[in-house]
């Protein structure tokens, strides 16, 4: 809504985008297995996961580091699946351009998006493994942009202003303290004492992220996935799915319950002991929380005096608007042949896993898609060798909404469960994702800067003179062109019920003014 008013402005107070960079950091790391480790004979999956970062900004500079855990599946020299996991490190920096006008006493905001786009080993020695990641990296730096209004040659009473409200976004972020979580399942009294879990996974899955005054509070469950076998021979896998429901506040500095809030979360430090007849599991979660709402950031669109004439000057303004955020789960059913994989027939399937990557968010038909593909990752078994193949599957994920074209959006798609099946010549996938949204469209808006007067007006000897206006014409550029005040032209021609001063409206059914 915009209006005319005569209220000194001082400033425009706003949260903008000061770096919106993205990169890659190559990692490498080479691990030594134990002694008691059975020799790789074959690899066959390496796993990443990565840790949310400690984060450093600097005048000049921002830098991140933080853990990346690695889960190595392999076939050892006696033909049973074994896996170990290691820690390594990470680190990347992104430089800063930061402008005179961003106010630094007000702190800044800083979003970092990691995903791992292709993890690779390479057995370097019977008990050796060189692992290679490539880490994808997404850094936007949230600052306070001030636009300070300053007028000189003219009295603050003879300045007329009109109005504007821009409605620009606001991000919160947060990330949760460690939270420690443990479950105990009981297994079949039946060969549960030969009982071994090769390997263990867990995801992350909020389904409710509500923003509070400074917290947002998160709801949802650890999806675990541990694949097991009933002795150390080369026996088909089981996988075992387990979910470990939890609740936390996750501090987010500044944000409100009139936020829009979303939450996604890493899994690490998964510590399984079989005793007893029992699973007893141990797991680190960390979440990360994203709220945002709308300021509505008044601004100057247009001013002048009325005793002198002068100029002005502009400065276009681009920034966000917050659209929603979105926590929610979606299906993905689907069957492959085996020409399509490039598998033989008649072989069984160990183990699978997912590996989305977003590619795009679109608007359309009054809903919002997001778009990307699965990387499909199958180990098999002839009976007599293990082996790998890969496949790709297309996503998209819909949710309500659509009527402004988003132009940023941070967003995450998280497997919580998949399950394959082989049946004849298909293979059936089916799988249960995450995903954790949050959109933001683009505002557009010009606003006063400077202004300066020198040449007073002259007015001549005439009380009143007769303005015939255009078809273009509006009470606020008649005003200003003959430098009177809106409410004396509004006044002496009765247009006290006029909408705002620069609609074409404010002048509807009017020949002639007295200015």
């Amino acid at each position: 809504m915009e209006h005319y008013s005569k209220e000194p402005r001082t400033s425009v107070r706003m949260q903008v985008p000061l770096c919106d960079r993205r990169g890659v950091t190559e990692l490498s790391a080479d691990f030594s297995l134990p002694d008691y480790r059975p020799e790789i004979k074959r690899l066959l999956r390496v796993r990443a996961t990565v840790l949310p970062p400690d984060k450093y900004v600097g005048a000049g500079n921002a830098d991140f580091s933080g853990s990346i855990e690695y889960s190595i599946l392999y076939a050892g020299n006696d033909g049973a699946l074994y896996c170990i996991n290691e820690t390594g490190d990470y680190q990347f920096g992104v430089p800063l351009e930061i402008t005179s006008d961003i106010d630094l006493n007000d702190g800044m905001t800083c979003d970092v998006d990691l995903l791992t786009e292709s993890v690779t080993g390479r057995v370097a020695a019977p008990r050796k493994v060189s692992v290679r990641c490539r880490l994808r990296t997404h850094v936007r730096l949230y600052g306070t942009r001030v636009l300070e209004e300053t007028v000189s040659g003219a009295s603050e009473d003879s300045i007329q202003r009109l109005r504007g409200e821009a409605s620009c976004a606001h991000v919160f972020l947060g990330t949760g303290e460690p939270m420690q979580l443990g479950d105990e399942i009981l297994c079949d009294a039946q060969g549960a004492e030969d009982l071994r879990v090769i390997s263990t996974e867990g995801q992350v899955f909020v389904n409710e992220a509500v923003a509070g005054s400074g917290v947002v509070n998160c709801r949802g469950e650890v999806c675990l996935k541990l694949l097991c076998t009933q002795d150390e021979s080369t026996a088909v896998p089981t996988p075992l799915f387990r979910r470990i429901p939890f609740t936390q506040s996750v501090p987010t500095d500044g944000a409100e319950v009139n936020c829009d809030a979303c939450a996604d979360g890493v899994c690490h430090g998964i510590n399984v002991t079989v005793e007893d007849g029992r699973i007893l599991c141990e797991v680190s979660v960390r979440l990360r929380t994203h709220a945002q709402r709308n300021d509505q950031i008044p601004f100057t669109r247009d001013l002048y005096s009325t005793s002198a004439a002068g100029e002005s000057r502009y400065v276009s303004c681009v920034t966000t608007q917050a659209i929603k955020c979105i926590n929610g789960n979606f299906s993905l059913n689907t069957a492959l042949t085996a020409q399509e994989v490039g598998i033989k027939n008649g072989v069984s399937i160990l183990d699978v896993s997912l590996f989305p990557t977003v590619s795009s968010v679109e608007a359309e038909h009054g809903k919002y898609y997001l778009n990307g593909h699965c990387r499909v990752h199958l180990i098999l078994s002839d009976g007599e060798e293990i082996s790998v193949q890969e496949s790709e599957l297309p996503f998209r994920y819909e949710t309500d909404g659509g009527a402004n074209a988003p132009v940023e959006y941070n967003a995450s798609v998280t497997p919580i469960s998949c399950r394959a099946r082989a049946d004849g010549e298909r293979i059936g996938i089916d799988a249960e994702l995450a995903v954790c949204l949050s959109l933001c469209s683009e505002t557009h808006f010009d606003t006063v800067t400077e202004a300066s007067f020198k040449d007073p007006v002259n007015r001549g000897g005439a009380v009143y003179t007769i303005c015939y206006p255009s078809r273009e014409d509006t009470l606020w550029s008649v005003a200003k062109r003959y430098h009177r005040p809106v409410s004396t032209v509004s006044d002496i021609n009765s247009l006290t019920g006029a909408p705002a001063a620069d609609s074409v409206d404010s002048l509807a059914g009017v020949s002639y003014l007295l200015v």
